[in-house]
């Protein structure tokens, strides 16, 4: 008899399924049904939570992202109770009303906030345009004015040169007094030099007038805050190291570097290896794309041996050396004895690279790679069909000649040295020729290196590296233990030796540099230890702001939350690197910061349109620089820039700066006379460049106001007619060999990859000094790569030859 089956094991599944489907859906409902009358429960303190926005919105105030971070705190319980899709709960009309108004204010705040604000800016303009009117001879431009009534939790303002940053800052100030936004000593103010300061404490004065309590505030350079934050703290502070001058600190590393090297033998080589062998950065000929390319390379590095002999790379230059510092006496170029018949159309003027007299040795250094290649760029001619063939058969006939001759060669080749091994292989060889080879007296060696004018540019680049690691808060074994490239590993042991000696002066001195004492500001505030309060920082010349100043900032910001940064600069006139200014601290401002409104000013009164054409572009050459539009009222009514070569012809020193003073002359001669005494600037690189017969000129134009300045001194000022001198190539040119070393960039979030993008940033602040016309003076046989460029780019105009009577 069979027994009744039961259901199948299918059918249980399904029934279970629909069972519990149908709990499921109930309990759903049954939730929702709690979360809507919940919902409706909290309508009230919604209903109240929303009208907490009115005073943020009600055209009153500038609504900032601080503000909305306070009000989402305070919210935030609340919101977390408001269901996600609270649209599907069949709330009434009203009910929906109310939920979605206040969750649509946090959902889209940044659209409510733009909208609102930009809406504001406008009418906060138009209620505080004649205000704004009346504090400078000329109202304040729109531009300015929309910067002014900015108060983001940050706020960058981008000013271009000659657009007013020091009125949009004072004007700043005004305008918070005004509106009542925060009390005298609630403001601090910082910029990076005393001039600077007063010249903005002098503007606010005037802007506010006496009784407005300006003299509350708390106006201070970088320096100046951190020595109050330190003896606010600190009742028994140390004394700033050297007085706080850069020229005594470098003075004094100058004299710790001669006496090193005269008494430590391990340091005189280490620092023999770097000024002879790495002193500079090099391209390899292999990098170059064409031979104007590297042409240009060449005019722009001049390649002079310790001895004074120039050679053709630098490569040759390393060899050079070597043979002078192992008092290796050599000819460069030096004609070889050819008999008649074996003079080649190619080759009958055949100059060996060296030639070692006192050992009838010469030296041949190829330029082909491990697989006897040559850079893409070198030439050839017919019959042959390529460089590389060209080349070797050039090898082929140099070896048959020397085979012939039966005299003895010695040979290098370009791969050995980015291998490192050119001079281990030369000193091989040279061993093995029986050369001596003896070290050279020290006191000679540095006495070369000092006339060569190296040791001024590497103790310069000893300052600069060793601020901008202090103000990073770093030191040279944490650099060291970092997989660095071999130049920078050799600078280090120069370096690292130096640093150490003068951080021994200042423990027995017992004091600290500004470094250190923006550090130890810091390290206070973090603490809590320095507990004054701020409502407003605003800072002038921010492009200069280095690593320490900027944790200073920061530091500040975190003690004062609410506290509001307003920072005005210009990247463009970044030039302060050497001193630690890290230009990525304001071209990544809001990476930094947070939230930030960004403004500019960009309508310059100093220069005319052609001077703002040129410069313009020429900065933007570099893809880092911010890309911006600077405008002018001014047309220029004549030709805004002249190039002025000068043909010195072997001249010696004294006869070149009579040379020099007649060009002058001649320029001033061209700069028409006004009634009013015309302010002329004479512009160098360095403070060498300045003509020593300056007062002479002065006597002859009494009709001009002439004054000599450096580019990194003549920032922020303005001049009629600017004449720029010895925009030159080489060490001490323009640009100067010696600023952009990429050792820097080790210590820096943007070291400038560009090539030379510090110097051009120099360079444009040169050029746009001046309100009417700039003259640029160079060697003919040496100019500048920026002389070269300009002619190229602009067909700026070149005034002839002088001609003397």
């Amino acid at each position: 008899m069979n027994k009744q089956r039961g259901p199948s094991d299918a059918v249980k599944i399904l029934l279970f399924i629909l069972t519990f489907g149908a709990w499921y859906l109930y309990y759903r409902w049954h939730k929702r049904m709690e979360d809507k009358q919940e919902l409706i429960a909290l309508l009230p303190a919604i209903e109240k939570a929303a009208l907490d926005f009115g005073p943020y919105l009600d055209g009153s105030r500038y609504f900032a992202h601080y503000d909305y971070r306070q009000l989402s705190a305070a919210h935030q319980h609340l919101l977390s109770r408001i269901p996600k899709h609270y649209a599907r709960y069949g709330l009434t009309t009203q009910e929906f009303k109310i939920v979605d108004r206040f969750a649509s204010l946090h959902r889209d705040i940044e659209k409510y906030r733009t909208d609102y604000n930009q809406a504001f800016t406008r009418s906060e303009i138009d209620h505080y345009q004649t205000f704004f009117s009346r504090l400078e001879k000329y109202p304040l431009s729109q531009q300015q004015m929309q910067a002014v009534v900015s108060e983001e939790d940050n706020n960058l303002v981008i000013a271009g040169a000659g657009t007013g940053k020091t009125t949009t800052v004072s004007a700043k100030i005004a305008y918070l007094l005004r509106k009542k936004l925060a009390l005298p000593e609630d403001i601090l103010v910082i910029s990076f030099t005393n001039t600077a300061v007063e010249e903005m404490y002098e503007r606010t004065l005037r802007f506010c007038g006496k009784g407005s309590g300006v003299e509350n505030i708390n106006f201070r350079t970088f320096n100046s805050f951190g020595n109050q934050v330190v003896r606010y703290c600190n009742p028994h502070p140390k004394t700033i190291a050297f007085d706080g001058k850069d020229y005594r600190a470098k003075a004094f590393l100058q004299e710790r570097f001669d006496a090193m090297f005269l008494q430590d033998e391990d340091f005189q080589s280490k620092a023999t290896n770097f000024l002879a062998f790495f002193n500079r950065p090099v391209k390899d000929d292999f990098e170059f794309n064409s031979a104007a390319e590297y042409e240009r390379h060449l005019e722009s590095q001049r390649n002079i041996s310790l001895d004074g002999q120039e050679v053709k790379s630098f490569e040759e230059l390393q060899i050079a050396n070597f043979l002078y510092l192992h008092q290796v006496n050599y000819e460069y170029e030096s004609l070889f004895p050819l008999e008649r018949e074996d003079r080649n159309p190619d080759f009958q003027h055949y100059a060996p690279d060296f030639y070692l007299p006192g050992y009838d040795i010469y030296h041949e250094h190829y330029g082909i790679d491990e697989n006897g290649d040559v850079p893409a760029w070198f030439s050839y001619r017919a019959p042959f069909t390529s460089a590389r063939e060209y080349y070797h058969h050039g090898i082929q006939w140099k070896e048959g000649i020397h085979k012939k001759y039966k005299t003895r060669l010695l040979r290098t080749h370009s791969y050995q040295n980015r291998n490192g091994t050119l001079l281990r292989s030369l000193k091989q060889q040279l061993t093995t020729m029986g050369v001596v080879m003896n070290k050279r007296d020290p006191k000679e060696i540095l006495g070369r290196f000092k006339k060569s004018g190296q040791v001024d540019g590497f103790i310069g680049l000893i300052y600069s590296f060793l601020n901008l690691m202090k103000s990073a808060g770093t030191f040279p074994t944490e650099l060291r233990s970092k997989e660095t490239e071999l130049r920078f590993a050799v600078f280090l042991d120069v370096f690292t030796p130096l640093y150490q000696g003068y951080e021994q002066e200042l423990k027995k001195k017992g004091s600290i540099d500004f470094n250190d004492m923006v550090n130890l500001a810091t390290g206070y505030i973090n603490k809590g230890t320095f507990s004054k309060h701020y409502k407003y920082i605003l800072v002038d010349e921010f492009q200069d702001m280095s690593q320490g100043r900027y944790k200073l900032l920061t530091a500040l910001k975190s003690a004062n939350p609410a506290a509001k940064l307003y920072a005005v600069g210009d990247d463009w006139q970044s030039v302060y690197r050497f001193n630690g200014s890290d230009i990525s601290i304001i071209t990544h401002f809001s990476e930094h910061f947070g939230a930030t409104a960004h403004n500019s000013v960009l309508e310059t009164y100093r220069f005319n349109t052609e001077i703002l054409s040129v410069s313009s572009s020429f900065i933007q050459k570099n893809p880092a620089q911010l890309r911006k539009q600077l405008s002018s009222p001014f047309d220029a009514t004549f030709p805004a820039f002249a190039l002025v070569p000068l043909t010195y012809r072997r001249m010696k020193k004294a006869e070149a700066d009579l040379y020099r003073f007649d060009r002058i002359d001649e320029i001033l001669a061209r700069i028409p006379k006004s009634t009013a005494r015309k302010n002329i600037f004479l512009i160098g690189r360095y403070r060498h460049n300045s003509p020593p017969d300056l007062a002479v000129l002065q006597k002859k134009h009494p009709t001009f106001r002439l004054t000599y300045h450096t580019a990194h001194s003549s920032k922020g000022l303005t001049c009629d007619h600017a004449i720029l001198l010895d925009v030159d190539s080489g060490i001490f040119g323009f640009p100067s060999e010696i600023a952009d070393d990429p050792v820097l960039d080790y210590l820096l979030r943007d070291g400038g990859s560009y090539e030379n993008a510090e110097e051009r940033r120099l360079f444009y602040v040169a050029l746009t000094r001046a309100r009417h016309q700039v003259f640029l003076l160079y060697n003919k046989s040496r100019p500048s790569k920026f002389v070269r460029e300009l002619r190229k780019d602009y067909g700026l105009e070149t005034i002839g030859e002088l001609k003397i009577d």
